[in-house]
């Protein structure tokens, strides 16, 4: 069996504690349901001179050198005389000495973010770095890196500090300062890596800790400093009933002189955040017209928010509870955080706009997009499930479906009269340019083996309709359970360039040797998400070069890791192609 040699050494297990770390956001990625992947790395600073590697990089791949790094320590004295903190004056030396160290190093650790994300090829990614923790000679951060844009498009606020003090942007920033934390102790700890547990808690608690984090943090922006226990308190409101009615209503969180609040009923007594009966039985007072009104410490009344409210002051946040054990909070309509059960994670339920204007493009070349996006918005409103049906035919379809919907004379209609229409059984049938022609739809379909079991009758209603060779169609489904669906499901087109770049990048990282394991596993990952794509050519040289890797894995490793092997898909056509830039 082959032996790992560490090369730029820091300690014994350093290895361990480095795959420890990255296996722990993996797991916590796919709890919270973010889906990028993730790179874990350290970077050790020498504390006294003399050493081969001044800089020493643990990593999976071979991406960083040492003298990558090698103006970190400039850069960072450099931030720290640019900070302001580095001027503020304690009357303990003791205490400013402490507080100027951990500055210094938390500078570096900006640092050592920026130095990575600057690197040729790294502009995709983002990086989060540690503070750093002493081990033997070396002074260790722990960095986590992510896909950039993926991170982007996370429902989160801009507000990074709020008097002085850090605020956690989203649910993924949370998360990674939580690891990232966990991580630090545990460099505290002798041989740190040698046990399994390396941050020792469970995926669960870890999310569970961060989102309390993020609570606490985000409440900074309306002045409110103490709410540790603001998760607890959602949870317990949104399952507590109501003489026997499962928690709903919306809890606005602003000071109660904020310009952007209206208050219509002022309570003469606030009501302390801890009494959960009194503001369960407040919230059966809050409906369209005025919502319970909280500073995060008392409830004061009952009210709105102004239409004018500025988003950019990121001053005033709501808990929408929608049915029992779920709640989420929003800024400004976005969504941030969707907790069901005690379980948090990032909101699931948005309509996937982008993938609708996609399946315009590709089935109605002609559609008014942007009428059908507002469309497909306003359906959403709807209090129980609802449907929305757009067709390439719409006054053939409501024709022949006439017996079991009523059709309309085709026309426009408002958003809002489109709301109400969901509270009515069946779907709104729409043409590509957005008019109506029928309402109360029920859809037909023979059941051809397609559909899911787990999920409700307008879904697999859907499914059969699409199923029977009907004219092309596109139809978004509103589940009760807050379930949004986009069909038909079709794989996303994508450019023939990419796939070629993965198959291309895989094939020739296999014929190295020894092999580079954890770099050849990410790019196989990243070549099964494009297997729909492949080829019958290039999955028989995929599966050849998979098969050497494992051969050589068996030979020196005494394992072999079983994989199904790629067959080229029947659907795939030049359909799924993207036109390349020029």
């Amino acid at each position: 069996m082959s032996e790992r040699i560490i090369e730029q050494f820091m300690w014994g297990f350093q290895h361990n504690f480095r795959f420890s770390v990255e296996f722990e956001v993996e797991r916590a990625f796919k709890e919270i349901e973010f889906k990028a992947d993730a790179r874990c790395i350290l970077v050790g600073f020498e504390v006294t001179d003399g050493h081969i590697f001044p800089i020493c990089v643990e990593q999976g791949e071979g991406l960083y050198k040492s003298e990558d790094l090698s103006g970190v320590r400039r850069l960072a004295i450099e931030k720290y005389r640019n900070n302001p903190e580095s001027s503020v004056l304690h009357s303990h030396p003791r205490v400013r000495r402490l507080r100027q160290e951990s500055l210094m190093n938390r500078m570096r650790a900006e640092a050592i973010e920026e130095t990575l994300g600057s690197l040729d090829g790294q502009s995709d990614r983002i990086f989060f770095a540690s503070n750093s923790v002493r081990v033997g000679d070396y002074d260790v951060h722990v960095i986590i890196s992510t896909d950039k844009q993926t991170v982007a498009r996370v429902p989160q606020i801009v507000t990074t500090m709020s008097d002085r003090m850090p605020v956690l942007q989203s649910l993924v920033h949370a998360v990674i300062w939580e690891i990232l934390g966990r991580a630090e102790k545990a460099l505290y700890l002798p041989e740190a890596g040698s046990g399994l547990n390396v941050l020792g808690a469970s995926t669960g608690e870890i999310v569970r800790t961060a989102t309390e984090h993020m609570l606490r943090t985000m409440m900074y922006c309306i002045n409110y400093w103490f709410a540790s226990d603001l998760h607890l308190l959602m949870n317990q409101l949104s399952a507590l009933p109501y003489e026997g009615r499962e928690g709903a209503g919306r809890l606005v969180l602003a000071k109660a002189d904020n310009p952007a609040i209206d208050v219509s009923v002022k309570l003469a007594s606030p009501v302390k955040s801890g009494n959960t009966l009194a503001i369960r039985k407040l919230l059966e007072g809050s409906g369209a017209t005025a919502d319970v009104l909280s500073d995060g410490e008392k409830i004061y009344g009952l009210g709105t928010v102004r239409s004018d409210y500025d988003p950019s002051t990121e001053s005033v946040f709501s808990v929408r509870f929608l049915r029992r054990g779920y709640w989420e909070l929003s800024h400004a309509d976005t969504v941030l955080l969707a907790v069901r059960d005690g379980i948090p994670s990032l909101p699931q339920h948005v309509l996937d706009v982008e993938y609708l204007l996609d399946l315009c493009d590709r089935l109605f070349p002609e559609s008014d997009d942007d009428v059908l996006v507002q469309a497909a918005r306003a359906v959403g409103k709807h209090r129980h499930g609802a449907m929305l049906v757009i067709s390439a035919d719409a006054a053939g379809e409501a024709k022949r479906l006439s017996p079991q919907s009523w059709a309309v004379e085709p026309s426009p209609l408002s958003t809002s009269l489109l709301t109400q229409l969901t509270d009515m059984d069946g779907a709104v049938l729409l043409d590509t340019q957005g008019n109506c022609h029928a309402i109360g739809v029920i859809l037909d379909g023979v059941a051809k083996g397609e559909g899911d079991p787990a999920r409700g009758s307008r879904l697999n209603n859907a499914v059969r309709y699409l199923g029977s060779g009907r004219p092309a169609t596109i139809v978004v489904v509103y589940s009760a359970d807050g379930g949004i669906d986009v069909l038909p499901f079709l794989h996303p087109r994508v450019l023939k360039s990419q796939v070629h770049g993965a198959v291309a990048a895989y094939l020739d990282l296999a014929v190295q040797r020894p092999p580079e394991l954890e770099r050849v596993n990410r790019l196989w990952d990243a070549v099964k998400a494009f297997r729909f794509y492949l080829s019958a050519e290039q999955c028989n040289a995929l599966n050849d070069a998979r098969e050497s890797i494992e051969e050589w894995r068996l030979e020196n490793m005494r394992m072999k890791i079983g994989e199904e092997l790629l067959r080229p898909n029947a659907k795939m056509d030049d359909s799924y192609w993207l036109p390349e830039a020029d």
